[in-house]
């Protein structure tokens, strides 16, 4: 297929007929990596109604990120001038149906990758809001333990860690929440008031 005759299909899909049909059957063979050739495939097979529609949209469906934005190209439903993509396994964006590029949302991954890293800081930072200094929080004072999210497995951590004082205070926090488990909190209790005791 010629790279002008491919561009027509992509800006007009009604031209997609019986003689487009082996012609980007063929492509999608050739480069079957190349998604915006299943696409035109699929479209190809919907505009004919064809009997193995069904059978490539379940693979298409797959290979495209955004499936309500294949939806809406394969059922003309795309508006002119909205911006959508579909990259293929190159990464390659491609326009499909004239001004329109089928884009899928940035996944949240590449919106992380994407930000500016000096805002990720580590150590004492403070927050301002507007400016002003009155409103400043201090971010080592709004890591504060909640009491709701006291587990079994962090008053392990903490009597792992040898901070006695810290475990003693969740098996405390524990006993109260699951009282059903009072007696074996109890007996936690008891075997680090003993360690503190002789250490």
């Amino acid at each position: 297929m010629e790279k002008e005759q491919f561009q027509l299909y992509l800006q007009n899909t009604a031209t997609l007929n019986t003689e487009s049909l082996e012609e980007v059957k063929k492509l999608t063979s050739d480069f079957p990596w190349f998604t915006t050739g299943w696409l035109l495939y699929l479209k190809n097979l919907k505009n004919l109604e064809h009997p193995d529609y069904d059978a490539v949209l379940k693979k298409v469906a797959v290979m495209v990120p955004d499936r309500k934005v294949l939806f809406k190209y394969l059922n003309n439903e795309l508006p002119v001038n909205v911006p959508v993509s579909v990259r293929d396994d190159r990464s390659t964006l491609y326009n499909l149906e004239g001004d329109v590029e089928l884009k899928s949302e940035k996944s949240l991954i590449d919106k992380f990758l994407s930000t500016d890293g000096s805002r990720l800081r580590s150590g004492k930072v403070n927050l301002g809001v507007n400016g002003n200094n009155g409103d400043k929080v201090n971010v080592e004072q709004s890591v504060k333990e909640d009491e709701d999210l006291v587990t079994e497995t962090l008053a392990s951590i903490y009597y792992q860690q040898k901070n006695y004082d810290k475990a003693l205070d969740a098996y405390q926090k524990l006993s109260l929440k699951y009282p059903e488990k009072s007696v074996y909190f109890a007996g936690r209790i008891k075997e680090i008031e003993l360690l503190k005791t002789n250490n």
